[in-house]
Order: structure tokens, then C-alpha cells, then sequence
């Protein structure tokens, strides 16, 4: 059964409860662990921030199986997921507010420890929303088609989600309101995209296809034996290890490689934005047609192309400003399919193993995904962190900034190579 439109673009909507993410990924360590000539005060050493990423995700990464298995044994009257959905936003919203009160106005250990702890509520409470929130998509679309119209919808909401992080953050929130403020604004914004989600979906689950009596270790060990999981697991591995350094290094590269101020940053993102809104229904069309492991892997090589170049702002003879915008319309035209695909996959992986198995479990899959995803996350803080820390992220010094962004485009080549290992037989 087709969902309509209005709510087929209220599940779409979902994808802003993660929106405040994105400006502690973006910024967060850019925040505590400024460059020189950011104009902030310096609240903790650069490679222990690093550290502290790689906490925050690896208790993201831990309670990403474990809430997906704990959704899918759950029953109540309100569903399997809304209860979580709910709980999570809570979570969040505490979190990613006071995260950017640190109790010392000055490098400290202390400082650190509070953004870990933080950090580990926060992405606790991200876990707990967004994994059942996308363990919905399976339930209730129930084949290829549907799903990616679905996912259209979570792209466009995603690209809404980059308008707001991308260019309303650094371009007027961060530059007007700073960080704590603007952490408020995304709150607000995080529960007017909850409620409608949790009000009008309707989830179609029957009990008796529910794992209730799957022990958690029994869940991931069943989730272990899918080999394309596992196949699809090591791809995405590499793909957010490279996504997330990317993501990390940017502010650096605008304000150090480029040497601009940091709400510059937002002039990446009007190009990327305008092309990948002009691409989004080309995609929803070519990856039906084409299927989505060609037009999946197309968008990595685009992107690795992308991250090269970004490691020359500032050495070749173009304005680094005009330079940073051609590499964010570039981005633009591969971005697309990275907000569309991996859900469309793990969807298809889920029905697999109802085959094998004969029950629903979409949120472990989900979880399971999110334990590698995260834990790539994490390992991207710290790896980025160290490469700058050694080999500089200073104007002048800036050779780690330009590593991460060499290191970035490998991995991404590396994750289409082993997407051509992934294959699913149709019946």
C-alpha cells in the first residue's frame, strides 16, 4: 500500500530530528579546539578532542544494536519505535544544548571530560531516536520503488537539514547568536519535526512477527551469519571514515587553507545545495533505472574527486573563496545518493533475512549499521585529529588539514570497490 503524499513527506520530515548533529560534528571541535586565528578561546588540547569524539561515538556505536534489538522486541500500544523516537529527542535536546556551556574558560582536562560526557548523552539519545525512526522505512514500504520515494523525501529533509547547518548556522546563527543559541534554535527545530512523525505514521508491524524472544547476543550473532551484510559493512565502513573526515576538516579548510573567517563556511554549502536539489529528482529517476549500487558508487568516486581537490585550496592560483565554491557545486552534483542509498540497502537486507529467518528486524539491522557507521565516525575524530595535531592545522603550518582531505579520497575509492563485492539473487 502507497503512502500518501502528505504522509510520505511527514516521514521525510523525521530526518530533521538529527539536526542539531550536525553542528556538533561540524563545529564542535573547531569550538573547543580552535585554530589561532578563529578568534576563540583554546578550551582543550586538539588530539584529546579527538579522543573525545571517539567516546562519544563508540557509546553511539555500542547503543546502536542495542536499541535497534530492544525496538524490535517491543510492543506496546503507541508501537515499537515511537516510544524511542520520543525518549531519544529528550535525550538530545539536553545534551546538545549544554554541551556548549563548558564549566572552564580555558584549556582543561575538565573541559574535555564534560564534552565526553555530553557527547555520550547526546549521541545515546541520537541512537535511541534515529535508529527506530529509520527501522520505520522497511514496515511501511514494501518495495524498491516506494522505499526510494520515501528516501527522496528523507534526502530532501536531509538537504533542508544542510540549508540549516550549512548556511543559516555559520552564515546568521553562529555569527549572530553563537553556539549556545543556536544549539536552542535546532532543539526547537528537532521537536517540530518529532511531532507530526510520531502523531500521523502508523506503524504496520503485526505481534506475532515481532523478535521478542530473541536474546540480544542471539539477535547479532543471527545478524552476523547475512554474508551481504557483512559484504555491505565493510563498504560503509570506509565510506563514513572518509564522509566524516571530510565533514570534520572543513571549517579548517575555509579558515585555514583558505583563510577566511569561518561563517565563509556557509558559502560552501549555497552551491552544493542548489545543485543537489536540481539533481534529487534525476536520482530518484536513474536509480530505479540504473539501480542503486551503479548510481551508489558513482556519487563516492565524485566525491573523492571532490576531497582532492579541496587539498589544493590555497596552493593553486584561485581565489580561495571562488575555489570553495566550485568544490561545493562538485559535491553538489554526487552528494544525492549518499542521503538516498544506505537505507534503501539495509531495507533490502532486512528482507532477506526475514526470508532466512522469518521475523521482523529492521531496527537491529538498522543498529548493527549504526555500530559500524558510528565507530567510523569516531575513528574519524581520532585519526583527523591526530593528523592535524602532527602535522599541523595552523595558517602557515598547514599540511595535517591537507592530509585529511588526500586520506579522505582513498577511502572513498576504496569503499566503491567493495560495493562491486555486493550482490542480492531476486526472486
Amino acid at each position: 500500500m502507497k503512502l500518501s503524499r502528505a504522509k510520505a513527506i511527514y516521514y521525510g520530515l523525521g530526518n530533521l530530528m538529527g539536526v542539531g548533529s550536525g553542528l556538533i560534528v561540524q563545529w564542535l571541535m573547531y569550538y573547543y579546539s580552535p585554530p589561532k586565528n578563529a578568534g576563540l578561546t583554546p578550551l582543550a588540547p586538539i588530539v584529546i578532542m579527538g579522543m573525545v569524539f571517539l567516546f562519544g561515538r563508540a557509546i553511539d556505536a555500542i547503543s546502536d544494536p542495542l536499541i535497534g534489538w530492544w525496538s524490535d522486541r517491543t510492543y506496546t500500544r503507541w508501537g515499537r519505535r515511537k516510544p524511542f523516537i520520543v525518549a531519544g529527542c529528550i535525550l538530545m535536546a539536553l545534551s546538545q544544548t549544554l554541551i556548549w556551556l563548558p564549566p572552564v574558560h580555558a584549556i582543561s582536562l575538565i573541559n574535555a571530560t564534560y564534552a565526553a560526557v555530553m557527547l555520550g548523552i547526546f549521541w545515546f539519545g541520537f541512537t535511541a531516536a534515529i535508529a527506530p525512526y529509520l527501522a520505520l522505512l522497511p514496515e511501511i514500504a514494501e518495495d524498491d520503488a516506494e522505499r526510494i520515494r520515501l528516501t527522496s523525501y528523507q534526502a530532501l529533509f536531509l538537504q533542508i537539514s544542510i540549508v540549516i547547518t550549512g548556511l543559516i548556522v555559520p552564515l546568521f546563527l553562529l555569527r549572530y547568536l553563537g553556539f549556545f543559541w543556536t544549539s536552542i534554535v535546532l532543539t526547537i527545530i528537532m521537536f517540530l519535526a518529532m511531532i507530526p512523525l510520531v502523531l500521523v505514521i502508523k506503524e504496520r508491524i503485526t505481534p506475532n512477527k515481532v523478535a521478542k524472544e530473541l536474546g540480544f547476543f542471539e539477535a547479532i550473532k543471527l545478524t552476523f551469519k547475512n554474508r551481504v551484510f557483512i559484504t555491505y559493512l565493510v563498504m560503509i565502513f570506509f565510506l563514513q571514515l572518509a564522509i566524516n573526515m571530510m565533514n570534520l576538516v572543513l571549517p579548517y579548510g575555509v579558515t585555514v587553507l583558505g583563510g577566511l573567517q569561518k561563517y565563509y563556511v556557509g558559502y560552501f554549502y549555497i552551491p552544493l545545495l542548489i545543485v543537489s536539489l536540481a539533481t534529487l529528482p534525476i536520482y530518484k529517476s536513474i536509480s530505479v533505472q540504473w539501480g542503486k549500487n551503479k548510481v551508489f558508487m558513482m556519487s563516492m568516486i565524485g566525491l573523492s574527486i571532490a576531497s582532492i581537490i579541496a587539498s589544493f585550496i590555497g596552493i593553486i592560483p584561485v581565489n580561495p573563496l571562488l575555489m570553495i565554491v566550485i568544490i561545493g557545486g562538485f559535491v553538489g552534483v554526487f552528494i544525492i545518493p549518499q542521503f538516498m542509498m544506505p537505507n534503501t540497502f539495509i531495507a533490502e537486507i532486512s528482507d532477506l533475512d526475514e526470508s532466512m529467518t522469518g521475523y521482523r528486524r529492521e531496527a537491529v539491522y538498522f543498529g548493527v549499521q549504526g555500530l559500524i557507521w558510528k565507530s567510523a565516525a569516531g575513528a574519524a575524530a581520532l585519526l583527523s585529529g591526530w593528523v592535524m595535531g602532527t602535522y599541523g592545522y595552523n595558517p602557515g603550518h598547514d599540511l595535517g588539514v591537507r592530509l585529511v582531505y588526500i586520506i579522505s579520497s582513498i577511502l572513498l575509492v576504496v569503499a566503491a570497490a567493495v560495493l562491486t563485492k555486493y550482490r542480492i539473487e531476486k526472486h
